[in-house]
């Protein structure tokens, strides 16, 4: 089983600005004619055809997966009304507990308190690859050496600040290593194996 964390990136390097907005980083998923359908929402993008087959190839591994997440993303998203990208178990890192909202959006949550517990039980939950989501997240498991992959949408512009995807990371976690790269209209997608 894989573990993947795939995001959204500025030049500069931002995944979100400081108010955890994306800004323009999603536009390029309305920029072209080719309609994709998100998995288990009723979100349609309309990308160009080189960012259609790229994104159906990766949310297509994502089926049926279970997810790992942190809190500030689950918040964010509104525990993404109860279907957690994927359509499997998800499973949120945090040391509060669960929010007061009603059980039947917390149906497909977990709320473990360290992340290497969150991936060891998403492992056993889903059937496909374990996505990761939010910076910190992502940089924990490659600080404890569970992150397999990279993926990198790069959209051209610069946000100036806000969160970063990798940041304060000893360079001698990993090198990494280039699997694919797809030129979309307004993005250009970058996939690399963790060594």
């Amino acid at each position: 089983m894989t573990v993947v964390a795939s995001f959204c990136m500025s030049l500069d390097g931002f995944v979100a600005r400081p108010d955890d907005s994306v800004g323009p980083l999603f536009d390029w998923y309305q920029s072209g004619d080719v309609e994709v359908a998100m998995i288990g929402y009723p979100i349609k993008f309309h990308v160009s055809p080189a960012s259609a087959a790229y994104l159906r190839t990766f949310l297509e591994s994502m089926r049926g997966s279970a997810f790992v997440c942190g809190r500030r993303v689950f918040e964010y998203t509104h525990g993404w009304g109860g279907n957690p990208p994927g359509g499997g178990r998800a499973f949120v890192v945090t040391h509060r507990p669960p929010p007061s909202w009603s059980s039947e959006n917390l149906a497909p949550f977990s709320f473990v308190s360290d992340v290497a517990s969150a991936i060891e039980q998403a492992k056993a939950a889903g059937d496909g690859t374990v996505g990761v989501s939010g910076p910190s997240i992502a940089q924990q498991c490659l600080a404890l050496g569970l992150l397999d992959e990279v993926r990198v949408d790069l959209v051209p512009v610069f946000l100036g600040d806000g969160v970063r995807y990798f940041s304060g990371l000893d360079s001698r976690l990993g090198l990494l290593e280039r699997v694919d790269v797809v030129a979309g209209d307004g993005v250009t997608h970058l996939r690399y194996r963790v060594r």
